[in-house]
């Protein structure tokens, strides 16, 4: 073939005359004056050929002796024994770089392929220079590859003589058509026929006028010229003058590195930058097209205003963490998948913490997540645990922008169906969620709630709200930056949510520390065993100093270097900052600062002087480099840097503005935008932050360390005179925390000055309480108090009283019940009067309760109440709490909502002894319940006689549980019942619809639906507002209520036939709850009904969490009764009924009340299990039996069919059966599954199915047998019992031969009544 000839694909063109005419094989030689766009083409596509014949000289090594005997080292590197592929352009297009296939050697026979895999990595900028630079790899298609380990000799001075061949060639190939640096004080023109060059020399400090000179060129062109001069002739041809001015002119200084560095080969004394072999030429020549804009087309740097060069720092790019980067992305898929995983990262600061996590971002907004963070300081003014609770906050607008309005209305949904009456708590700590709709807007009265949600309370809010919004589709990443700045609340917070007992969904919390500012046992330690602990996938990552490689690295990037020639300064600056990337580059700039690291625009390169860079004296601390750096600053600016760091990583708009109002700082905002030029600080919206914490930690070391204090306090006093008299809310907290970082120099001031920023610290601790921030609550009232004088109970009783009372509520909600009570103790010695310390009585009651010691909350409640009137009688027979009730009821008689809503409001002087008649009813349920009908009726008789309040729900409430569990004749008891049912529906819709308050609703439902509603309204009405009662108590931090609530729900759920899977989770949940405030008998509670639903789901009992131990608890009666009840209900689905007997007999032995909801389901089961035992052994108490329990359903069913029909129904059944009626048994078994069904008592809709297939099955009828029990199959499975699934499946087996007949009427009745 000939040259230039071409195929439909490929253009086979000399290298010769491919180098002459650039990428089109008949145009002339082109001579770019400029390295523009059409310039940085030929020169990328010079360096790809060059990177393909390098590749080709290096197989040559591995070729045997055999096919190199012809081909000597010279003809080899001849420009004239290769040839370029070219792609053929299409018609009309102009071929680019891209379109180089390959390169082809003559002498020896070889190809290399130039292939771009599709990932590149081209020019930062837009448009054109987008597409310049790529990933290129040579491939070999005519060689074998090598085994592996194999490697080739290499001849050292041949591979020199290579190099320096090579070297010759690319001289060629470059000088012939090469771009030029744009200059307009220099000129430089090519005249071919005349072989004449005109240049300017350039000197660094002389003036840029234009000298001539004259050079003979020699044709390097011509072969002859190599093979005659020899070595030493083209040693000296490339060393004259115009040559290596030729090289210095080229456009890329790194290529004429490269080409100067093979030419040095051929020396005898090498230079150190002359090349070793091939593999480094290669590997620099990739490097050159990976990334050429930094390494191969000359770019001067930026210079400042103070003429000081930049580094070209890669922004985006992390050194050296690739697989460090791999577990955190690892870890936030499988957070997609999901899972919830934590993440935790340590290191020294500037080690490249908070870039790692910045990678994740982008993944993150990609896949549709959630990104939440923020960067701790010590400083901030941003309180921890407010930060964190507005991160969740900006999480709704991120939802909101996220999602599309089908997804927002589905969202909204489940935040009604969760929240409940809860929304407005949540509206209160998440304002924001009012962008999902207008229906999450609370009222005004909703947000002047007086209930003040506590730290458990916070923690059981979001774990609801994140599980909502988080997914698969939408995963939520929390990553909290330097949380060992971080306060205990928050992260007790942090932990409660990816640590929630009832589990989570794609969670990925990610936290970052200081490693050399934690001590072994820090809580952030602590924090990830407990959850590691708790099933939490938990990933601990240390980051250590780049190594020497990954440093030269960064360096190179810096200097546009190739990393070869900035290896010894990087080995330099490893041993001075042991690889801390951020230390690093500081250094760097320390040392262009310093004039150590210069770049010279005549040498196109930065250059230093190893020595002087060594003996550079510098601590092992960035602060040291970055002071210096901030004190060459002007001192205006200095200034505001100072001021800056004293509120922490970034300070507010509102505060630069207050502080501009003053002289001292009036031109504050001008000179943080001048700090924000010199790269010191960057502005986020309004704000200015700093770039790095230890930049302002640099700034802050400036104000000497003795006046710090001073210099805090002085901040403070600035804005508190700037703004007083007017509205401070945007700089409130800045006031008190800056005054409070000197808070000693206030007892100079005057006293009306002192007790005027005292209240600046009441202010600062209630909009803390509003923002849930109850630590910063404390202290800033702690401070409030210490302000005052010793005196001030004297001196300033109301602030006094008001100041302490509002400690102890917040130290409350913080969990610290030590403090509080103390507190408490105190207000209580130095208030004046009864009535000032009756609120410090109510919340020691509340502690007492909650602390578990219910005598002294009982007696102190009895002690409170005989001083305001009220006495509590010691001792009480039956028949007066009876006569005592009827009378107050008939008080309210015919009482409906509307006449609860339309009574006056109680006067206020009452709502004390009302408030501790509920605290009363709380403590003596546990301490003394005889008298809780006693305390029911007082507030029945107060809120008529002088009107409503809130308490007096509590009254109306616990009085109609006690009229509905009177023991009484039957006749008079369900007039009773219907009255208590009247009364309590009344006052329940009345809490509902006159109290926007939700602080007595988890003592409302427990009480009313864990005792008594259950007689008029159905089982699943009753669960679900018992599991309402857990929720609003965990969102109030009343745990005492909320735990007492889940064991009335889960009780009652068993009942009411609840799918037994998802039960068994909530109970799960409710043990792990009551194991972590170490409440006991609910414990021992959760435990037996833990086992009972595990025994229901798998005949084969499943492990429960902990164990109990009946002789322990033989002294409880309560324990033993539910004990009781539970083994009988267990040994009754498991068909084992002499065992069913057993512990009915022992259940009703010590519960004799026919009016509880588990005694009447123990009747139910006791006449099942009766007929079992009839059929087995007949007996005549068996019989009587049976017919008891169908009374006692029957007048159940009175005042609940929905409740108990279906049970009586199946009773009968059962009765009908056994009597041989089959024609009436047949309609009340299909009556009972009708029932039961209508009632969603999925179960018991499965045991009338099961119970009617075996009285089938006992008739001869296989047909409809098989149908009832294919149906309670059906049912049971809904219900998820595997052990009744087994069950009626070997029932199935056994009529397997018979098969169902098509439309038997039986068949038919009993499959419409299962649809």
């Amino acid at each position: 073939m000939s040259w230039g000839s071409t195929n439909s694909r490929v253009v086979f063109v000399p290298l010769r005359q491919w180098s002459e005419g650039g990428f089109t094989e008949h145009s002339p030689p082109q001579t770019p004056v400029c390295c523009d766009f059409e310039g940085k083409q030929v020169l990328l596509g010079k360096t790809a050929v060059a990177y393909g014949i390098a590749g080709l000289l290096q197989q040559t090594r591995s070729l045997c002796y055999s096919a190199l005997s012809q081909t000597s080292l010279d003809e080899q590197c001849d420009i004239n024994n290769f040839i370029v592929r070219i792609k053929s352009p299409s018609q009309g297009s102009q071929p680019t770089w891209r379109d180089i296939e390959g390169v082809d050697m003559l002498r020896p026979r070889l190809s290399v392929n130039i292939v771009e895999p599709s990932y590149l990595m081209g020019d930062d900028g837009d448009g054109q220079e987008s597409e310049l630079g790529g990933y290129l790899e040579a491939e070999f298609p005519s060689l074998k590859k090598k085994a592996d380990g194999a490697a080739d000799f290499v001849d050292q001075i041949e591979e020199g003589n290579r190099c320096h061949l090579f070297g010759v060639l690319l001289f060629e190939l470059f000088s012939r058509s090469f771009p030029l640096l744009a200059r307009d004080s220099r000129g430089i023109r090519f005249r071919d026929n005349e072989s004449e060059t005109e240049f300017a020399s350039e000197d660094a400090g002389s003036s840029r006028e234009p000298a001539h000179k004259k050079t003979q060129l020699v044709d390097l062109r011509a072969p002859s010229v190599l093979h005659i001069a020899g070595r030493e002739k083209t040693h000296e041809i490339f060393h004259s003058n115009l040559n290596l001015t030729l090289l210095d002119r080229l456009a890329s200084p790194s290529l004429s590195l490269v080409i100067r560095n093979l030419l040095d080969c051929g020396e005898d004394d090498r230079p150190d930058n002359a090349y070793e072999c091939l593999e480094v030429v290669i590997s620099d020549l990739h490097l050159l097209l990976l990334d050429p804009s930094r390494f191969l087309f000359y770019s001067a740097p930026i210079y400042d205003e103070l003429g000081v060069p930049q580094l070209s720092l890669r922004e985006y790019r992390l050194y050296g963490r690739e697989n460090e980067v791999a577990l955190i992305t690892d870890a936030f898929c499988r957070v997609s998948s999901g899972t919830s995983e934590s993440f935790f990262i340590g290191g020294f600061s500037g080690s490249g913490k908070s870039r790692l996590v910045s990678g994740l971002m982008t993944i993150v907004s990609m896949v549709g997540g959630y990104m939440l963070g923020h960067k701790f300081d010590q400083m901030s003014n941003e309180k921890p645990l407010l930060r964190i609770i507005a991160l969740f906050n900006d999480l709704c607008l991120l939802v909101r922008d996220k999602n599309s309005q089908q997804d927002l209305f589905v969202i909204v949904n489940d935040l009604v169906h969760v929240f409940g009456s809860d929304l407005s708590v949540l509206a209160r700590l998440l304002p924001n969620i009012k962008v999902f709709s207008p229906q999450l807007i609370p009222t005004g009265d909703e947000l002047e709630s007086e209930n003040q949600i506590n730290l458990r309370g916070i923690c059981f809010m979001l774990q609801r709200f994140i599980k909502i919004v988080s997914s698969r589709k939408n995963p939520v990443v929390l990553f909290l930056d330097d949380v060992q700045w971080c306060d205990t609340s928050a992260l007790a917070v942090v932990e409660s949510l990816f640590g929630d007992v009832n589990g989570s969904t794609s969670l990925l919390l990610i936290c970052t520390y200081r490693s050399n500012e934690v001590a072994e046992g820090h809580d952030i330690f602590c924090i990830a065993e407990r959850l590691k602990s708790s099933g939490v996938p938990t990933t601990m990552v240390k980051l250590e100093g780049l190594n020497p490689k990954d440093l030269n690295t960064m360096i190179s990037d810096a200097l546009c270097m190739l990393p070869r020639i900035s290896e010894p300064l990087s080995d330099i600056v490893f041993q001075k900052t042991k690889g801390n990337p951020f230390f690093a580059l500081a250094f760097l700039r320390s040392l262009v600062d310093r004039g150590l690291l210069k770049h010279s625009t005549s040498m196109r390169t930065w250059f230093w002087d190893d020595d002087d860079v060594s003996s550079m004296d510098i601590t092992d601390n960035v602060l040291h480099l970055l002071s210096r750096k901030l004190s060459r600053l002007s001192t205006k600016n200095q200034s505001a840097l100072k001021v800056a760091a004293c509120f922490g990583i970034k300070i507010s708009a509102p505060v630069v503005s207050a502080l501009s109002t003053n002289p001292d700082h009036s031109d504050i905002h001008n000179n943080l935008e001048q700090v924000v030029k010199e790269g010191l600080m960057i502005k986020v919206g309004s704000e200015f932050k700093f770039v790095h914490d230890k930049v302002r930690e640099a700034a802050y070391s400036l104000i000497p360390e003795k006046d710090k204090n001073q210099y805090h306090y002085s901040l403070g006093m600035l804005l508190y005179s700037t703004a007083k008299g007017e509205v401070v809310d945007d700089i409130l907290f800045s006031i008190a925390d800056q005054i409070k970082q000197g808070i000693g120099f206030l007892a100079d001031e005057n006293p009306e000055l002192q007790i005027d920023i005292a209240k600046i610290y009441e202010l600062a601790s209630i909009k803390a309480v509003v923002c849930s921030d109850f630590v910063s609550s404390c202290s800033y009232l702690t401070h409030a108090l210490s302000i005052l004088p010793t005196d001030h109970w004297r001196s300033h009783y109301d602030l006094s009283r008001r100041f302490s009372i509002r400690l102890a509520k917040s130290h409350l909600s913080c969990g610290d019940v030590e403090k509080a009570h103390c507190c408490l103790q105190d207000m209580i010695e130095q208030c004046h009067s009864f009535e000032d310390k009756l609120p410090a009585h109510a919340l020691i009651a509340t502690i007492h309760t909650s602390s578990k010691n219910f005598k002294e909350a009982y007696y102190l409640c009895c002690e409170v109440l005989s001083q305001l009137g009220e006495g509590i009688p010691q001792y009480f027979y039956v028949n007066q709490v009876t006569k005592m009730v009827q009378k107050t009821s008939k008080l309210l008689h015919n009482i409906s909502d509307r006449d609860l809503l339309a009574m006056k409001e109680m006067n206020g002087k009452l709502t004390p002894t009302m408030t501790f008649f509920s605290l009363i009813t709380s403590a003596a349920f546990f301490a003394k319940p005889e008298i809780i009908p006693f305390v029911a009726c007082r507030m029945v008789q107060l809120t008529m006689k002088n009107g409503l309040c809130k308490y007096s729900i509590v009254g109306f409430i616990q009085l109609a549980t006690a009229l509905g569990s009177m023991k009484i004749a039957k006749s008079a008891a369900k007039k009773n019942i219907e009255d208590a049912s009247r009364i309590g529906k009344a006052a329940m819709s009345c809490y509902q619809n006159r109290y926007n308050t939700s602080d007595q609703l988890p003592q409302l439902h427990a009480v009313y639906y864990g005792f008594f509603a259950w007689h008029t309204e159905s089982l699943q009405t009753c669960a679900d507002m018992l599991r309402r009662g857990f929720d609003a108590g965990m969102s109030l931090g009343q745990t005492n209520n909320a735990i007492f609530n889940s064991v009335h729900y889960v009780k009652t759920a068993i009942i009411a036939g609840q799918k037994l899977p998802t039960l068994l989770v909530a109970v799960d949940c409710f043990l792990k709850l009551a194991n972590k405030h170490q409440r006991d008998i609910p414990k021992v509670y959760l435990m037996i009904n833990h086992c009972t639903i595990s025994k229901l789901i798998n005949k084969r009992e499943m492990s429960s969490p902990t164990s109990y131990d009946p002789p322990s608890v033989m002294a409880n009666e309560h324990i033993l009764q539910i004990m009781y009840a539970n083994r009988a209900l267990h040994a009754f689905w498991q068909g084992h009924s002499e065992r069913c007997q057993h512990y009915i007999k022992k259940f009703l032995a010590v519960v004799s009340d026919e009016r509880r909801i588990d005694r009447i389901t123990i009747s139910f089961i006791y006449g099942l299990n009766s007929f079992q035992l009839l059929r087995m052994r007949p007996k005549t108490k068996h019989r009587a039996i049976m017919r008891q329990s169908i009374q006692v359903l029957k007048s159940a069913a009175e005042l609940s069919s929905w409740n108990f029909q279906n049970k009586v129904e199946l009773l009968e059944a059962e009765e009908f059966s056994h009597d041989g009626n089959h024609n009436k048994a047949m309609a009340s078994y299909l009556a009972a599954i009708n029932s039961a069904q209508s009632s969603s008592f999925i179960h018991e809709q499965g045991l009338a199915c099961e119970l009617a297939g075996y009285h089938c099955k006992n008739v001869g009828d296989r047909d409809a047998a098989w149908s009832f029990f294919d149906q309670a199959k059906r049912c049971y499975t809904e219900w998820g019992s595997e052990l009744k699934i087994d069950s009626v499946a070997l029932q199935l087996k056994s009529l397997s031969d018979f098969i169902p007949v098509k439309g038997d009427n039986t068949h038919e009745i009993s499959r419409q009544s299962s649809s």
